[in-house]
């Protein structure tokens, strides 16, 4: 009788330990997928702009700071940590650790951070990604916030798998 209760138990550990594996390689799938679509986006967009033939000195300035910006690209997740995504996509992320006394003299210049926040709400993920200039002056952090964007998905159970939906 021990030896049953103690496999029955057994067997609902490795089970449900299977399954949150399961469903936190899904969660990462669709984060990765939303962040390869949207630095594939801004690549495209930085292509799309750099075909224009325009030569004020304006122009130039704006290029040079799309370009540094998109060459010097940081992700970090919601507890400012740093993490790698899985997909290849046409920006590649670099690693920082902020809170890193070596990397001190590279936020004095300030960099350029994609923080990428997941919501889970019942049956709908929601991953937003808001791009942060980070720099560090007088002992501080400064985080700045410029654009960003949202992408939901949700899951149906008739068709068993996950659905992008518009917010």
């Amino acid at each position: 009788m021990k030896k049953i209760l103690f496999l029955s138990v057994c067997f609902l550990f490795c089970f449900t330990k299977f399954t949150a594996q399961k469903i936190d390689n899904e969660y990462k799938i669709l984060r990765d997928l939303a962040i390869v679509n949207s630095a594939n986006d801004l690549f495209d967009f930085y292509k799309k702009e750099l075909s224009k033939n325009t030569q004020t000195e304006n122009w130039k300035l704006y290029i040079e700071q799309l370009s540094t910006k998109i060459n010097n690209l940081y992700l970090l997740d919601e507890n400012n940590r740093s993490f790698k995504i899985d997909d290849t996509s046409k920006i590649q992320f670099n690693e920082i650790n902020i809170y890193d006394k070596k990397n001190i003299s590279l936020l004095k210049r300030g960099i350029n951070v994609w923080k990428v926040i997941e919501v889970l709400s019942g049956n709908r993920i929601t991953i937003n990604i808001i791009e942060f200039k980070i720099s560090y002056k007088n002992k501080n952090y400064q985080f700045t916030n410029g654009d960003g964007l949202v992408k939901v998905y949700e899951y149906s159970c008739e068709n068993k798998k996950w659905e992008i939906k518009d917010k």
